[in-house]
């Protein structure tokens, strides 16, 4: 009988000890998943040197891949949950009078997740107010795919060169022991 309870007993904390092990050998951490993406925006040429140079759009992609940061990177193939807390977006290389009247963030399969107006070389970053579900859905293809694919695209005052710098706030659960 007591041979048998034992048994019992080792199988209960076998079973149910795996999980508890596994949790214990979880590790949570926080960094910044950063992406900058350039952008040429070409206007149409006008042969009077006069006429005012009209608004054009444009629009550039590139991807985010967990690979590319280093303190994910360790953690690659065990990463079980990336939580993506908040956005802050900084527009570099804005001169005088330059601006860029619309610009919106999208993400390939989640929709776009921000939208921004009125940016000159004096208001270049922002923190935009992103729906929580559609940064639970990015934060969940990330983890999925180790990658995601960020296209801005918008409506500037003229032609100009300028790059989109985005730092997402992540946090980032791995196993450890997996």
């Amino acid at each position: 009988m007591k041979t048998k309870m034992t048994l019992l007993i080792a199988t209960v904390l076998l079973f149910a000890g795996c999980d508890w092990i596994k949790d214990l050998g979880e590790v949570t951490f926080s960094t910044d998943l950063a992406l900058d993406i350039p952008v040429v925006v070409t206007g149409t040429k006008s042969v009077d040197l006069t006429a005012a140079v009209p608004a054009a759009d444009f629009s550039a992609s590139m991807d985010l891949e967990l690979a590319d940061n280093e303190d994910v990177e360790p953690y690659l193939q065990k990463i079980r949950e990336i939580n993506l807390k908040s956005l802050v977006v900084t527009v570099y290389g804005l001169g005088a009078g330059q601006t860029i009247n619309t610009i919106s963030l999208d993400v390939a399969g989640v929709g776009t997740i921000c939208t921004q107006a009125n940016i000159t070389s004096v208001n270049n970053t922002f923190t935009p107010v992103i729906d929580e579900a559609k940064l639970d859905q990015a934060g969940a293809k990330l983890k999925s795919e180790k990658k995601i694919t960020v296209t801005v695209s918008g409506n500037a005052s003229g032609p100009m060169t300028f790059t989109v710098g985005l730092v997402f706030d992540a946090e980032i659960v791995a196993g450890a022991l997996d």
